[in-house]
């Protein structure tokens, strides 16, 4: 299994999954995409929200739901209730769905609206599927945070705007003992001067990389900072 860490990350969640990708780099493609791209290291942007909710009828494939964070409103998706059949139905859906489609390493988004147990225990359903996990936003989960990055199917972080610095997130994988874990900053829109803040900081820290999405919410991703095997 080819490793994440080094190599820079093009964060295309709001692309239109038509990249092809590039050897040596790591492309992650949105909950729509259909296939690995032709190059580099693919990795499937899978949810724990509902992302198919009728958020008008309130309904949708996943039920029960909760009554859903702001985050879950913002964008028209169902917050699944944890203690219900759709958490696991869900879980089940994406993960076959991205085994079938050829990737081996997913991105689990949205971990901060539940308890870090339900977090940890879609980790270990990603396993049963022979798939990888990049943690995110760490530093925003309520809760064990080293019993969710510790956990031996997570390979690397992805970190947006606001929700930790190199600093944190250095001491996070190494009290997990994963020192040399990728952790990747993303941003776009208004996260310019953040992305550039946070690459200056992490240039110390060796597997750290910075990029900015300068075609909306991540259409595309601009280096500010290329991951390196050395500080």
């Amino acid at each position: 299994m080819k490793t994440l860490a080094g190599k820079p990350l093009r964060y295309l969640i709001g692309g239109d999954d038509s990249d092809d990708g590039r050897d040596g780099e790591v492309i992650e493609l949105s909950f729509d995409a259909e296939s690995t791209p032709e190059r580099g290291i693919g990795v499937k942007y899978c949810n724990l929200f509902d992302e198919e909710y009728d958020a008008k009828k309130k309904t949708g494939d996943y039920a029960p739901y909760l009554g859903g964070t702001d985050v879950a409103k913002q964008y028209g998706e169902g917050q699944i209730d944890p203690r219900g059949p759709g958490w696991q139905k869900n879980l089940s859906d994406q993960f076959s769905r991205a085994k079938s489609q050829g990737f081996v390493y997913i991105e689990l988004d949205n971990p901060d609206a539940y308890a870090v147990a339900d977090v940890v225990g879609a980790v270990s359903h990603a396993e049963g599927y022979g798939l990888k996990v990049v943690a995110k936003n760490p530093g925003l989960v309520d809760g064990d945070r080293k019993a969710y990055v510790g956990h031996r199917n997570v390979v690397a972080i992805i970190v947006e705007k606001d929700a930790g610095t190199p600093d944190e997130m250095d001491a996070l994988r190494r009290s997990v003992g994963k020192p040399e874990m990728q952790v990747w900053f993303v941003a776009f829109g208004g996260g310019k001067a953040w992305a550039e803040k946070i690459a200056e900081a992490a240039r110390k820290y060796k597997n750290m990389g910075v990029t900015y999405s300068t075609k909306g919410e991540y259409a595309n991703a601009a280096d500010v900072l290329i991951p390196v095997a050395t500080a």
